[in-house]
């Protein structure tokens, strides 16, 4: 992901509306909670309700319905 989009899903998240990403080298993927700007990371909760912290060049951002589970 480029840092122009981390930047952008991470004011989305602040703002309070939703923002999904995929991590692809684990194929999990979930809606952002938290971005921790200082280090490029992004706190996300899984589809499964795990809590993972990914680096933003790691990741790609998804296109979600403002409602409903997320699809994998």
């Amino acid at each position: 992901m480029r840092k122009d989009r981390y930047q952008h899903l991470c004011l989305e998240t602040e703002a309070g509306n939703d923002s999904f990403v995929r991590h692809p080298a684990t194929n999990e993927e979930g809606r952002v909670t938290e971005c921790v700007m200082s280090t490029g990371h992004m706190v996300v909760q899984t589809n499964d309700n795990h809590t993972r912290c990914w680096d933003y060049h790691d990741c790609e951002d998804l296109d979600h319905p403002k409602s409903g589970p997320m699809v994998t």
